[in-house]
């Protein structure tokens, strides 16, 4: 099976979406100082933004969920073929502690 392929391209997204929602948030804040920013389209863009990078980690996750489903992936993490999944600690947290029952 090649389920680490699959699932290390899909915690890799994962991490990307994450880093730019944050980064889509942070711009978001900054234009919220005031009043006058909160009607650009910078600051609507960036809430846009944050809101698909949000949507597109839950897709992530139930494909991982899916994954998991189908070969039980997350049982068989002390296999070396998994070792990766150490750099990806925080998405297989979140994984883990929550979407693993909810998704």
């Amino acid at each position: 099976m090649y389920c680490d392929v699959i699932l290390k391209k899909i915690v890799t997204k994962i991490q990307r979406d994450q880093k730019a929602k944050n980064r889509a948030e942070e711009r978001r804040s900054e234009n919220s100082l005031d009043g006058k920013s909160v009607r650009t389209q910078r600051h609507w863009k960036a809430a846009a933004d944050s809101e698909f990078y949000y949507n597109e980690m839950v897709k992530g996750y139930r494909q991982m969920k899916e994954l998991d489903r189908l070969t039980s992936w997350s049982d068989n993490l002390h296999q070396e073929r998994f070792k990766f999944m150490e750099k990806y600690e925080e998405v297989l947290e979140e994984y883990i502690g929550y979407h693993k029952e909810v998704v």
